[in-house]
């Protein structure tokens, strides 16, 4: 089997991966930072305005293409999951016979399971049989 110091040496292998990747992922998404030296308000007010820029000119999310492709994009995906007009509702008669059928059949499997368990714990008793003494 293992030797106490291999599980250790990797617990401690695992333990520095699994720390090295938190910090890798951190610094990734530092992408979305702040520049140094620009204030929070600074910062807020840039980007209200880059995106003020690309909606006035029309460039990134708010170009023609971009907006055809999230309307097909939609389109797509309420097709797919029959949402909004590619819904499909059906009309119900009240009671579904297949739903009571199959609560019929786990009911009787229960009561099957239930039986089974009894028959066998009555047949592995764990009291000697007595024997009549003869005096």
């Amino acid at each position: 089997m293992y030797s106490t110091h291999t599980i250790k040496r990797f617990a401690a292998t695992l333990t520095i991966g699994f720390l090295l990747a938190i910090g890798l992922a951190a610094a990734a998404q530092g992408g979305n930072a702040k520049p140094a030296g620009m204030s929070s308000q600074e910062w807020k007010a840039l980007v209200a305005r880059s995106d003020a820029m690309n909606r006035y000119y029309q460039l990134g999310a708010y170009s023609p293409q971009a907006r055809a492709s999230n309307e097909r994009r939609a389109q797509a995906t309420n097709r797919y999951y029959r949402l909004g007009r590619y819904a499909v509702v059906r009309r119900s008669n009240g009671f579904i016979w297949k739903d009571a059928g199959v609560g019929a059949g786990a009911t009787f499997g229960a009561i099957v399971l239930a039986g089974g368990i009894v028959v066998a714990l009555r047949r592995r008793s764990t009291d000697r049989p007595s024997f009549p003494t003869t005096a």
